[in-house]
């Protein structure tokens, strides 16, 4: 926006001051709505997280979902004897199961490199009996 001309220096001033008042009164605006932005932020806490964990009726802040993630692993911890047999058990089953997964995948290579040259000793066969 440019400048008018003026006829005198008391118009000049009028202006002037009427262009900061207006300036202020729209900084005063944008401070007001960053102000009421600013009161919809949580203050730094536990607060400031929520999460609705599956089950849950409501929204936990961090403090009440640290407490319910302890509480069930110790209701876990009492649940389960603290054996080491029970440990080595639970090993001995895992070992055994990857090891049958890794046999699967094995013996699935196995079935499909024995297709791929059943297939092309039929093809020798075939070009053989011509």
């Amino acid at each position: 926006m440019e400048t008018p001309e003026f006829k005198s220096d008391e118009e000049f001033f009028a202006w002037t001051f009427k262009k900061i008042s207006e300036s202020l009164t729209n900084l005063a605006k944008r401070v007001e709505q960053v102000e009421e932005g600013m009161q919809k932020i949580p203050p730094p806490g536990a607060d400031m997280v929520k999460y609705k964990p599956p089950g849950s009726p409501a929204y936990l802040n961090l403090k009440e979902l640290l407490d319910l993630i302890f509480r069930v692993m110790n209701d876990h911890e009492k649940r389960f004897p603290e054996s080491s047999d029970w440990a080595i058990d639970v090993q001995d089953k895992m070992k055994a199961e990857i090891q049958k997964q890794v046999y699967r995948e094995i013996d699935e290579k196995i079935a499909d490199k024995y297709e791929a040259l059943e297939a092309r000793l039929n093809k020798i066969e075939d070009k053989l009996s011509e």
